[in-house]
């Protein structure tokens, strides 16, 4: 039994394929779209790593049935779930962009500016109300009551000063050559 010129043409189509990019790069067939004057183009999956969801596709020309069938182009193109880079956007309007977000930026910062001074001067005045000692107590308590205070912040300042306090990474720390071989025989860290 012949085969059909569309067989044929998706065999040849199949086997070009296969000597430009490789066996293991080609998949199984996919679709054929047919075009004027004896032209078809031919997809076919694709099995490269990275390439998820992308397809060959391959143009076979053949002027009539007498004659052979030749090979157009072969192209690798993008499926419909395929991962393809965003859409391009000129350089003039990605700066143009860029400005403007700047510019609302420092909008808003001159705005939480304003609003801290504002709150900072409620809470200085807080903070003098605070700091007010009835005038029944002995010195001695209120020298404890503000000792207590001065401790509490102290002790978070501690805690800030402990997360910043981390040794430099090993490979910045000065190394000493000789002296840290011997020291490390001996079980010592000489960074310590």
């Amino acid at each position: 039994m012949p085969k059909s010129p569309a067989l044929e043409q998706k065999d040849f189509a199949r086997t070009a394929l296969i000597e430009a990019a490789g066996r293991s790069k080609v998949g199984n067939f996919i679709e054929v779209f047919e075009e004027e004057g004896g032209v078809a183009t031919f997809l076919f999956e694709n099995n490269q790593k990275g390439y998820v969801g992308w397809r060959w596709s391959i143009t076979i020309f053949q002027a009539d049935k007498k004659s052979a069938a030749t090979v157009s182009e072969i192209v690798l193109l993008p499926g419909p779930d395929s991962l393809v880079a965003p859409d391009w956007v000129p350089w003039s309007e990605r700066l143009a962009d860029y400005k403007a977000l700047q510019l609302e930026l420092e909008k808003q910062a001159a705005l939480e500016a304003e609003d801290d001074d504002d709150e900072s001067e409620d809470d200085s005045d807080e903070t003098e109300e605070a700091e007010e000692v009835p005038e029944d107590l002995p010195a001695e308590a209120v020298d404890e009551e503000l000792a207590v205070a001065n401790l509490e912040v102290s002790e978070s300042a501690e805690d800030d000063s402990e997360d910043t306090g981390r040794k430099p990474p090993r490979f910045l720390r000065r190394r000493k050559g000789f002296k840290i071989k011997k020291a490390r025989g001996k079980g010592k860290n000489p960074q310590d």
